[in-house]
Formats: C-alpha cells, sequence, structure tokens
C-alpha cells in the first residue's frame, strides 16, 4: 500500500473518530491472516491507530474489544485455510517461493505445540504463520480457539496500550507531573534490566530455591514486623507526598483502569487459561499444585492483617489494606504463567516474559499507591507475600 494512502486514511480517520474502532479490527484481522500478515505493517498501523485513539480521548475499553474480536477472526481464518487445505497451503504465494517460512514455523509448533499458538501471537514474524501450521498439523478445534481466546485478551493490551498511552500523553504533554515520568522511567529499566541479571546470576551461582526462599522470606518479617512497630509509617507519609501532585482527574482514571490488571475477572480469567494448558500437558500434579496454593493464599494475607494490628482506613479499589490481596496474586498468577511458559527456555525468551511480568507488576503496584488504595508497605508486603508463595510452591514441586 502507497504511503499516500495510509497517510491520507489517518488524516481520515482523525476526523471521523467513530471508525477508529472497525479501523483497528480490520487491521488485526489482516495482520493475522495467512500470507497478507506477513507483508502488512500491522503493528506499526495498530499503534498509529491506538495512537489516535488516545488523543481523541476513547475510552480504552471498546477499543481492546475491537482488536480482540479483530485477532481471533484473523488467527481463527488462518487455522481453518491449514486444517482444511494442509499441504495445499505450500503452493500458495509466498510459500512456494519461500518454503522456509512455514517450515520454521512448523519447527516452532513441534517444538511448543500448543503453548506456540500463544507465543507465536506476540512474535512479529510467526505471527501470520502459526495458526496456519496449527491447522495443516492437526492440532484440534477446541483446543486451538480456546488458546486463541485467551491469548487474544492479553494481545489486545500489549498491543494497543503502548499507542494509546502515546497518544493520551501528547495529548496531555503540559500536564504531565515530573513524578510521573520518573515513575515510568524507574518501572522501564527495572523490567528491562532486572530479570536479564537475576538470570545470569542464577545460572552463574545456580543457588538453591531454598535460598530464595530465605531472602523473601526474611524481607517479608521485615515488613510485617516494620508495619506493626510503626517503623513504615515515616516512608508511607513521604511516598504520599510525593504522589501527591500525581492527584489529577485524568490520571486517576487512567491508574483505575490499569489497576484492573489486578482484578479477579482479568486474574481469573489468565489462571485458568493456565490450569486448561497444563491439563492439556497431563501435568496435574502442577495444576493441582498451583490450584491448591492460590485458593491457600487468602489465610496468610488474613494472618498477616492480625499479626500486623493494622488500623489504617485506606479508600481503595478492594477491601483488604495491609497487605494488598490483589497485588499478592497479580504476583503470583503472573509469575506462575512465566516459569510455565519460560523454563527451560532460551535466554531471550526468558528475558522477555520476565521482563513483561515484573513491568505488569510494577504498573499495578503503582496505580494502587497512586489511587491510594494502598500504602507502600501493603504494597511491598503484598509483594514479597505473593513471590513467596510462588517459591513454595516451586519447591514443593521439586520435592514431588
Amino acid at each position: 500500500m502507497d504511503n499516500a494512502y495510509l497517510v491520507a486514511i489517518h488524516l481520515w480517520l482523525q476526523h471521523n473518530t467513530v471508525w477508529i474502532g472497525p479501523a483497528i479490527a480490520v487491521v488485526a484481522c489482516l495482520e493475522s491472516l495467512v500470507a497478507v500478515g506477513i507483508v502488512l505493517p500491522g503493528v506499526a498501523m495498530l499503534f498509529a491507530l491506538a495512537a489516535i485513539a488516545g488523543a481523541a480521548s476513547i475510552a480504552i475499553y471498546p477499543i481492546l474489544l475491537w482488536a480482540f474480536l479483530g485477532a481471533i477472526v484473523g488467527d481463527g481464518f488462518s487455522y481453518l485455510l491449514g486444517y482444511y487445505f494442509r499441504e495445499q497451503v505450500r503452493c500458495w504465494w509466498p510459500f512456494n517461493r519461500h518454503p522456509k517460512l512455514l517450515a520454521s514455523g512448523e519447527d516452532f509448533f513441534r517444538k511448543y505445540g500448543i503453548l506456540s499458538v500463544v507465543t507465536g501471537r506476540f512474535i512479529g514474524p510467526s505471527r501470520p504463520i502459526i495458526p496456519a501450521v496449527a491447522g495443516m498439523m492437526g492440532m484440534l478445534p477446541k483446543y486451538f480457539f480456546t488458546v486463541n481466546v485467551l491469548s487474544a485478551l492479553a494481545w489486545s493490551p500489549v498491543y494497543l496500550l503502548p499507542g494509546y498511552l502515546t497518544g493520551a500523553a501528547l495529548q496531555w504533554h503540559d500536564k504531565i507531573p515530573d513524578q510521573l515520568l520518573a515513575a515510568l522511567l524507574a518501572i522501564i529499566v527495572i523490567a528491562i534490566l532486572f530479570p536479564p541479571l537475576l538470570i545470569c546470576a542464577h545460572r552463574y551461582f545456580k543457588p538453591r530455591l531454598r535460598a530464595y526462599l530465605v531472602i523473601v522470606s526474611g524481607l517479608l518479617v521485615l515488613l510485617i514486623f516494620a508495619n506493626g512497630t510503626g517503623l513504615l509509617e515515616g516512608v508511607n507519609q513521604r511516598v504520599d507526598q510525593w504522589l501527591t501532585a500525581l492527584q489529577l482527574p485524568w490520571l486517576q482514571k487512567l491508574m483505575y483502569r490499569v489497576a484492573q490488571i489486578g482484578s479477579f475477572p482479568v486474574l481469573g480469567i489468565i489462571f485458568t487459561g493456565c490450569m486448561v494448558w497444563l491439563y492439556h500437558c497431563d501435568r496435574l500434579t502442577t495444576l493441582c499444585s498451583l490450584l491448591f496454593g492460590g485458593v491457600l493464599m487468602v489465610c496468610p494475607v488474613w494472618l498477616i492483617n492480625w499479626l500486623a494490628n493494622n488500623k489504617r482506613s485506606v479508600a481503595g479499589v478492594d477491601p483488604y489494606t495491609f497487605s494488598s490481596i490483589h497485588t499478592v496474586f497479580v504476583v503470583y498468577i503472573l509469575f506462575s504463567f512465566t516459569t510455565l511458559v519460560a523454563a527451560n527456555r532460551p535466554f531471550t525468551t526468558q528475558w522477555l516474559w520476565a521482563s513483561v511480568a515484573l513491568g505488569l507488576v510494577m504498573v499495578e503496584a503503582f496505580s494502587r499507591l497512586l489511587l491510594q488504595a494502598h500504602c507502600f508497605g501493603d504494597v511491598m508486603t503484598g509483594l514479597c507475600l505473593g513471590l513467596f508463595w510462588r517459591l513454595v510452591i516451586l519447591d514443593v514441586e521439586q520435592r514431588s
């Protein structure tokens, strides 16, 4: 497509924002289609469309829904083409001229199975190929469409939120406090740099899992003690004062939506997806341990509340104070998903998944601080408690 046409479409959509949602659905569908998605600059187009939506202050949920529907249709159609035409797909352009495209997709599918449908959705070159390959290799429709729907729920915010937030930031650039820029920069730097450092240190020193448990347990005990004796009050007040400049209506509204990462419906979908995948892979021991751990995690939160004797009443998006049960579950579920997906994978794959999980955890924690749903000590204790419980479950799995 000529750049002049793209510019014209871009200008038209800026003046006809009602069509941005359908346009996003069409692009999401086309970039998922076998062969078409290889030549279409779908990522750039989605970023641009999402930026227009953000600048126009269009609600984010309809935008995500349009992208979700388009991605499901595109991947589903590609899968059905592969499922019904099988080897005939090799004779189609561009695979008849570049057979390595299908060959690499087939190798990827053989190696990772159903997981390739999830990861392939997020990897540009293989995104329009993997669904067709899954159909060609006989993956059952009930498994494909289940994974297709669940992975699309995660794909739409990952691909659209950067553009949407960029457009919104440009619209409000003169109203963005320095504290927000500093916090976002810190989150990005930590999410990108900390996981590879930890992975390298783990591979070099090869510490036992119990060493991590001791470290996290020590931090958890210190946080509970500091909160119970009032030592954290000074830190909590300083953090609250630092965040005072961020009490802006538009940012509060945005952070409330971001905080939905830790809502039980969103976490339930991710957790259910993990359970379905583990059941399909016959990893029933891991499935039971994760489920059992998730159910029992509520008890330690109540126990810590009692031990900390926390009398503070903080208005927020959930009724719990010390520690944040939403933060606990965000850490537990996202890190559980990451360890399942990235285990025994190459360094870059582990880095990618760990950075995404850590970034989401920190963004969710920051949103709760900004909304004043929890204090700094509440969030840090929630982070440590979720991580501690995940390490406990890993230790149980290794022993069984």
